[in-house]
Formats: structure tokens, sequence, C-alpha cells
């Protein structure tokens, strides 16, 4: 993304999500089974016979006695063939369930910044982007790696004054060159909490804190290019003034007149 001479560089769009490979799950007739479908052949293994009800070798009645006691037998591997074909589905990550907490185990999830319950999907999708390995190196993956995890943020790159491309009167600070190291991230709806005399402890409770916000800004603090420094600001909106009939108001020079919304 181009640089603007006057203003930082502000990230809202999330990269695309990632593509996953579309693999067939295992399936043959012992997938998941009926009664029924295992009957016919649990009955052919029986002796021949009259002893066993199947006189001068006919086949046994599904409405004999002893069909009706084997149907009983079979319907435990009606479970097990359904049991097995449905481990054999959690063999790929996409399609985890009941071993998505051996799968989070062998990847190091879920990730230790966040304190409170996840979704299923959301867990899900942070295993797929662990077993990928993608990468997340622009703005725009840090706002779709935020986006998986419930947090819409927004990006502001600080930009130093350069002589020749800066603008006068612009964000471009001339402050130390460190502050290029910094990003800012903003949180849309934090909720922030400040300590109040008479009801917060001193020692136990902070002077300033985004609450949740500050989940995600330890994942992207731990993401982060490692000679970047993310920190968190509010997140703030901003509205055009317009006339009643909706007309934009504007300077004397054409530039549009906004107000900083809470």
């Amino acid at each position: 993304m181009a640089r603007s001479s006057a203003f930082n560089t502000i990230t809202r769009d999330p990269a695309a999500a990632s593509g996953t490979v579309s693999v067939a799950a295992p399936f043959d007739a012992l997938a998941a089974p009926a009664n029924d479908d295992l009957i016919s052949s649990a009955l052919t293994m029986l002796p021949q016979g009259s002893a066993w009800g199947t006189p001068d070798g006919e086949a046994m009645p599904l409405t004999h006695v002893l069909a009706r006691f084997v149907r009983v037998l079979v319907d435990g591997f009606v479970w097990l063939y359904a049991r097995a074909f449905g481990l054999t589905r959690e063999a790929i990550s996409r399609g985890a369930s009941e071993l998505l907490p051996e799968w989070e185990a062998d990847y190091g999830l879920p990730e230790a910044c966040f304190t409170g319950e996840m979704t299923t999907a959301q867990r899900l999708v942070a295993l797929g982007r662990k077993v990928r390995a993608d990468a997340v190196n622009t703005p725009a993956d840090f706002i779709r790696l935020a986006l998986d995890y419930g947090f819409e943020i927004e990006i502001e790159e600080p930009a130093l004054f350069q002589c020749g491309f800066s603008e006068c009167g612009g964000k471009h600070t001339v402050g130390s060159y460190i502050e290029e190291t910094y990003w800012i991230v903003r949180v849309r709806d934090a909720g922030i909490s400040y300590f109040e005399c008479g009801a917060s402890e001193c020692g136990y409770d902070p002077l300033f804190s985004l609450g949740a916000a500050e989940e995600i800004l330890c994942m992207l603090r731990k993401m982060a290019p490692a000679w970047t420094l993310p920190v968190l600001e509010p997140w703030i909106n901003y509205a055009r003034l317009v006339t009643e009939e909706g007309r934009p108001i504007v300077t004397e020079y054409g530039n549009h007149i906004t107000v900083a919304l809470p």
C-alpha cells in the first residue's frame, strides 16, 4: 500500500480468508450402516440346516426368532462401524470434532492469550492456520487474524516527517526514529475501565484497561515482527457534517468537515 504524504497509513480491510483444499471424506457402505444393512450378511455366517431354522438350505426369514436375536448381536457393530469411520474423518484437522483437544495439544492450542471461551468454529480456524502454517506478515493479515478471534480492528502505521515527501500540517511527526517501530491498534467496541478511588484496589486493578481488547493485543505482539511493537488506542469514528438537506459542509478549500464520535 502506498504511503500518504500527509497521513499515516491506516488499514481496516482484512486479508482474504485462507482457502482450504477440499478432500472427500472417506465413505462406503459401512460408513453409517443401519441394522438392516448388516443382518442379511450376518445370517449367512450361521450354519445351515433345520436346527438353525433353514431346512433344505433355504434362507432364514427375517421374522424368525433366531434372526431377531442376531439383530440384537449385530446392533453393536452398527455403532462400531459408524464410530470407526467417524474417527477416520478426524484424521484431517478440518474434520476434527471429538479429537479437537488432542489436535490442539499437538499444535500448542488454544492460545494462552485468550482466557475466555472460544467457539468451536474459532478453535477450528485457529487449528487450520497452525496446520497450514499461514504467514501473518501484512496489516491485512493481522486484521484477518483478529477477525477470526472475534475482534474487529484497524491498524495505523505512523510515519516520520520526510523532507520532500511529507506535508506540513499533516500527521507525520518529527519525533525519534524509534516511533516507526510502533504500530497502533484500535479495537471496535472495546470496553475501557479506569482505576476508581474508593472502589479499585492498589496493586491489583490497573490504572487503565481495555479489557478483552488486551487479549488480542497479546496475540498481535506474539505474531508481530520482532522489530515492531503493537500498542492499543481507543477506536474513534469520524462523521462528516451535513446540512438539514443532507449536503456535506465543507471548508473554503472544499475539504469536508468531520467530527470525532465516541
